[in-house]
């Protein structure tokens, strides 16, 4: 199996495909991927006493992978992308629909972001709303924004919610969705748990999320009217390598993360969590089928223009994308026929 890491590049794997890229942080990942292939990255909680020459190797492994992953997403962010300008017809958009989106960590600035391949796609989907990037990070780069403590982003996560409770009263007529990305996908987890509570959010899409799988989600879904989204890959090394040491969004090293398999529910969930997970949340799993829309499962893949187009904004648009069961879809659809 290939690695393919992109932020607009392709690189060598294990299997020993030729990829080209030529950036110095991609050479670092792929030549530390290519030495170590075939061995078995540890997790930080095993490599403390490293009992043979294997286990030194292993341990090497993962901190170089792990370095070279961080690099790579250093790299990522070096060249200055500005902050999305407000569409012209902003003001007449705004009866439609408002979303509200959540950078990952070490973007949601000028200096670098991912929104443009989240606007780009929207627009080509047809999605009628506005919508703003909200800024929540540090702007001091992507570990930094990790590592920072949770009553940080809670705070950042109350500011936003006041800012939708506003936009829902001055717009109550019109829906407000949320998509978060990476750590972002904490910030909007917050978010929700800030919201008064009679306020609702139509449906919420996670993407890569780096919040841990055992989060408890029960109020943060009371707040969501629709559906609460979330796309997974087994094979993001963003999230399998480098997030056991950076600790999850909120602050977690003994967990995988949920942008892996999807939430798990928490130890002791009530009945009422039970039936709030199950109506509630949508998981999509990786498939090799998601890749006619540029996803190889990897990070930085379902926040290109083609996926948000055709992944993305059907679900804020209350309508089923090819990935769902056969039970989800129908669920798309009772939804969206009430």
């Amino acid at each position: 199996m290939a690695f393919r890491i992109h932020c607009g590049h392709r690189l060598h794997g294990p299997d020993g495909k030729p990829v080209a890229d030529s950036s110095n942080a991609a050479r670092l990942v792929r030549n530390s991927l290519y030495f170590f292939r075939g061995v078995h990255f540890y997790s930080p909680l095993s490599m403390k006493n490293p009992s043979s020459r294997n286990d030194r190797l292993r341990r090497r492994a993962t901190l170089l992978s792990a370095l070279a992953l961080a690099i790579f997403a250093a790299g990522c962010a070096s060249t200055p992308v500005g902050l999305p300008k407000p569409l012209p017809d902003r003001e007449a958009r705004m009866k439609y629909g408002y979303l509200y989106y959540l950078d990952g960590a070490g973007g949601g600035t000028a200096k670098n972001n991912w929104a443009a391949g989240v606007r780009e796609g929207l627009l080509a989907a047809g999605y009628r709303g506005a919508g703003e990037m909200f800024s929540w990070e540090e702007g001091r780069g992507l570990l930094v924004d990790q590592d920072a403590s949770v009553k940080y982003k809670r705070g950042k996560a109350d500011l936003m919610a006041k800012e939708l409770v506003r936009q829902k009263k001055a717009f109550p007529n019109a829906p407000v969705n949320i998509l978060g990305f990476s750590a972002g996908t904490a910030e909007a987890i917050f978010a929700l748990e800030a919201l008064p509570e009679n306020v609702q959010v139509e449906h919420v899409v996670l993407l890569g999320s780096a919040l841990s799988e055992n989060y408890d989600l029960t109020k943060a879904l009371k707040h969501v009217r629709g559906h609460l989204y979330i796309y997974t890959s087994t094979h993001d090394l963003m999230l399998g390598v480098l997030m056991p040491f950076s600790g999850t969004a909120d602050r977690k090293f003994d967990d995988p993360g949920a942008g892996i398999k999807g939430f798990v529910l928490p130890r002791g969930a009530t009945a009422a969590t039970r039936k709030l997970y199950a109506d509630k949340i949508i998981t999509i799993h990786w498939t090799k089928a998601l890749e006619k829309d540029g996803d190889y499962g990897h990070h930085f893949d379902n926040i290109k223009m083609k996926f948000i187009r055709d992944q993305v904004a059907p679900l804020l648009m209350g309508k089923p994308v090819p990935g769902l069961a056969r039970r989800d879809v129908e669920r798309v659809a009772a939804h969206s026929a009430n």
